[in-house]
């Protein structure tokens, strides 16, 4: 059943009630289009619904970590709205290492400085963090050592973050064979599962998406940027900005500028799509979210207000649905 971004998808007596109405989450990858599951927790929040475990993918174990970890929901609203354009490209800069566009050290810092140096199994919350290993393609479940490494190892977006080695692999993005962990929640921590994603085509795909609307401010900001000396070798990140900018000088035309880093991530969405819909025929959650992140970019952290306000909107009009699931 599908209503306005909310599925339904336990099917008879699969879907399972939570003992003291508690659910177990899983928090699919999407890049700054996560920032949608801090609303959704808030909304869980007041209604005093527990969260008793949590399986992520990408921002989502990222997400899952901070939630594991202790940090205050208000503190994660506050963080997540308090990234500017500027803050977020210092996160992204490229210092061009082997197999990605950024080492990620500076994400790194930023993850100690937030997390801090713990180690899952000494968490008070279920959590694991799904990734991919790079060598044999498997899906891997991380559920000990620093929690640090398995959110650094589940983030690895292919081609923009270097692969993080980590316990003798090479580790990229959980996305890649698991975007939405629902069955690897269920299966780790019991039901019943709510389910949140982000991915891009979580909510399908039309055939052309109209770009944000942009200020003129945000546009000279992009053409400084482009004349920097550091954006020259980075191609993909200068073909994104390129692609932007064409966009809000065009007047935001719905046709597409089908770039070669557009068509990747239009296949790896693609991919996404038709993974999660495998998955869900096989162990579906009890309740699937799709808040409306569409028109967000992967990197658009700065919009972090917006995705806030999207995963709260997802939640509140599926509290009636969650309610019944957690018993009451």
């Amino acid at each position: 059943m599908l209503v306005l971004g909310i599925a339904v998808l336990a099917e008879g007596g699969r879907s399972m009630t939570a003992n003291n109405g508690e659910l177990v989450l899983a928090l699919g990858g999407g890049g700054a289009r996560g920032l949608a599951h801090i609303g959704v927790l808030q909304v869980l929040a007041e209604q005093d619904i527990r969260v008793r475990a949590i399986a992520g993918t990408s921002v989502g174990a990222e997400i899952g970590a901070f939630v594991a970890s202790g940090m205050p929901l208000s503190d994660m609203a506050a963080l997540a709205t308090s990234f500017d354009w500027k803050r977020t490209l210092q996160l992204f800069l490229p210092d061009l290492p082997a197999g990605g566009l950024v080492s990620g050290r500076n994400v790194m810092n930023f993850l100690n400085e937030t997390i801090g140096n713990g180690l899952i199994e000494n968490l008070a919350l279920g959590y694991v963090a799904l990734a991919t290993d790079l060598e044999t393609g498997e899906q891997v479940v991380l559920d000990r050592g620093p929690l640090v490494d398995a959110v650094r190892a589940s983030i690895s977006m292919p081609a923009v973050f270097a692969p993080h080695r980590f316990d003798g692999r090479y580790f990229v993005d959980g996305g890649v064979v698991n975007p939405v962990p629902f069955d690897v929640a269920r299966e780790r921590f019991g039901g019943p599962v709510l389910a949140v994603a982000v991915h891009s085509g979580a909510r399908g795909f039309t055939r052309h998406d109209v770009p944000p609307a942009r200020s003129r401010a945000w546009a000279e900001n992009i053409r400084q940027l482009l004349q920097q000396p550091w954006i020259k070798p980075a191609e993909s990140l200068r073909q994104w900005l390129e692609e932007q900018l064409l966009n809000h000088d065009n007047g935001h035309q719905v046709v597409p500028v089908w770039r070669a880093r557009r068509v990747l991530d239009q296949v790896l969405a693609i991919s996404q799509a038709q993974t999660v819909r495998l998955r869900s025929k096989l162990a579906a959650p009890d309740i699937m979210l799709t808040p409306d992140v569409d028109s967000i970019d992967s990197f658009e952290f700065y919009r972090g207000a917006e995705a806030l306000a999207a995963g709260r909107a997802a939640a509140e009009e599926a509290l009636p649905v969650i309610m019944n699931c957690v018993g009451r």
